[in-house]
């Protein structure tokens, strides 16, 4: 089945897609039941609850959710057309948030003034984040740690009123507080004390999922041969992606940091691993610099759909792709040679914040 008269791209708001929906299933014939053992026979999850659900709503149906109707209804070769009106109702939903686009461009930065620039951080020794889920146990015995030290920093204070005034002020996002290590002898704080990783006013919270698995996007996960052990970037369901929340913020000529944001453990830069274990790998790290080039990344517009892109790190000709082309759930992400495979190819997909 083809979507024949059918023209997603031509809606004008999500009322008139999710119509057009509605018409793609009276076309097929199928009962809503139908629909759910057609999906599931596909590898989809769509239960009939749900896919009754969009018929009756006037808002967009999750991008995963689309593609297994769409595929359900026998338009499979057609879930690219449907996902590309999707994502351009999506972006212009969120366009009145920000003058800027949506979505990274080409890399022209002939409008870019020099405001736009990530802002310069000081460098400090290279560790990546500490980003593993840790059990309830653990995170009662590190807040009770932390509870005991600030104590005792709060104690050997000699003076509140001595903290005022240091050179710079806090950085957003650290403690009033510099340690007894950071501060130095005159009672100023050090450069290392002003440097703390943050998320700029222009990033945009954004999900990053493959074209070929829009249910799927690219999120924290560990390495499955279990050789490296810290956090790294796989692909896991959409509703299991978050914490941590992904930003797109945009660096100098055209680049782009992929921040994460955890609630205990902040803002990071993910950045492609250059030694083993995990050689190529892309692991979040708490030193973001704009002199980091493996911390940046062009996105390219691919030839056959302009709202996919093929994920670049700045200072190689490599791309982000899945680990041996897989499709399966905690698939690492890891940089290789640029291919035309789906593997390659990913959607950017605009969340609304709050």
């Amino acid at each position: 089945m083809t979507t024949g008269e059918l023209r997603p791209d031509d809606a004008s708001d999500p009322a008139e897609f999710v119509e057009m929906l509605r018409q793609l299933k009276d076309r097929s014939g199928l009962t809503y039941r139908q629909l759910e053992q057609r999906a599931a026979s596909a590898g989809d999850v769509l239960a009939r609850s749900t896919a009754a659900d969009i018929m009756r709503r006037s808002t967009l149906p999750r991008p995963e959710v689309v593609a297994a109707f769409v595929r359900a209804c026998g338009a499979g070769d057609q879930v690219e057309t449907w996902l590309r009106a999707r994502h351009h109702l999506a972006v212009n939903a969120y366009a009145p948030r920000s003058p800027a686009s949506d979505q990274p461009t080409d890399g022209s930065t002939a409008d870019r003034s020099p405001a736009d620039a990530a802002p310069a951080v000081v460098q400090r020794p290279v560790r990546t984040w500490w980003f593993a889920r840790r059990t309830p146990l653990t995170i009662l015995a590190v807040v009770v740690l932390l509870a005991v030290v600030g104590v005792v920093v709060w104690i050997q204070r000699p003076d509140d009123t001595q903290q005022t005034g240091q050179r710079g002020g806090p950085t957003p996002g650290v403690s009033d507080v510099p340690s007894a290590d950071s501060a130095s002898p005159d009672g100023e704080a050090s450069p290392e004390a002003d440097a703390s990783p943050t998320i700029a006013p222009d990033a945009r919270l954004s999900r990053i999922h493959p074209v070929r698995s829009p249910q799927l996007c690219l999120s924290e996960g560990r390495d499955r041969t279990g050789q490296y052990k810290s956090e790294v970037l796989v692909q896991r369901p959409c509703v299991d992606a978050t914490p941590p929340d992904t930003y797109l913020e945009p660096a100098a000529d055209g680049l782009y940091f992929i921040k994460w944001n955890h609630p205990v453990h902040g803002p990071g830069c993910l950045t492609v691993r250059a030694e083993d274990p995990g050689r190529n790998m892309l692991e979040p790290w708490q030193e973001c610099s704009d002199t980091n080039l493996s911390q940046q990344f062009r996105f390219e517009p691919t030839a056959s759909a302009p709202i996919s892109y093929r994920i670049r790190p700045s200072d190689t000709n490599l791309c982000v792709g899945l680990r041996e082309d897989d499709t399966e759930v905690s698939a690492e992400a890891l940089v290789e040679p640029c291919t035309n495979g789906a593997d390659q190819v990913f959607l950017v997909d605009p969340r609304p914040e709050g």
